[in-house]
């Protein structure tokens, strides 16, 4: 998964980076929820995680958030990502995304499809589901649920085209 994961981002450093740095921490998250015995050597290394990831890097990607094979970061700045998000394969972001839930009285997140692409800024925000093969574009609003094959824009986002 992550030679996958460093060819997809053709690897340039900073992303490659980011993205290994999370696979890590993913598995640190999982395997401490198995034992607590584990916590010993994973809680000290998911708070290195997000020391750097946060101070250095710029971005937070919560490391219990699940995502698919092939992930890609463009210009990963300012990126912020609920662990409770779900994403499928080849998910790719740039900087400015933010996907998470709604706010304290509502914890649920959006689940996302396999090859869906994010611009620039886009906000992810509830109990949505994103569609196989969509592309969201720059500074859109996404608070419903997105059908496969679907190009969506706005500040609101509405589906304009299906593919």
């Amino acid at each position: 998964m992550m030679l996958d994961d460093l060819r997809a981002n053709r690897w340039s450093l900073r992303p490659c980076c980011m993205v290994m740095a999370y696979r890590i921490a993913h598995f640190c998250s999982v395997r401490r929820k198995k034992n607590i015995l584990n916590n010993l050597w994973a809680a000290p290394l998911l708070v290195l995680y997000r020391l750097v990831t946060e101070c250095l890097f710029g971005y937070e990607i919560q490391a219990a958030a699940t995502i698919g094979r092939r992930f890609v970061i463009h210009h990963g700045y300012a990126v912020v990502i609920n662990k409770n998000v779900v994403a499928g394969d080849d998910f790719v972001i740039r900087h400015g995304v933010t996907i998470g839930n709604r706010g304290a009285g509502n914890l649920a997140c959006p689940v996302i499809g396999n090859s869906v692409e994010l611009g620039a800024n886009v906000v992810m925000i509830g109990d949505i589901r994103i569609g196989h093969n969509v592309c969201v574009g720059a500074g859109s609003v996404v608070l419903d649920s997105v059908p496969d094959n679907a190009l969506v824009v706005g500040e609101k986002a509405r589906v304009k085209v299906m593919k």
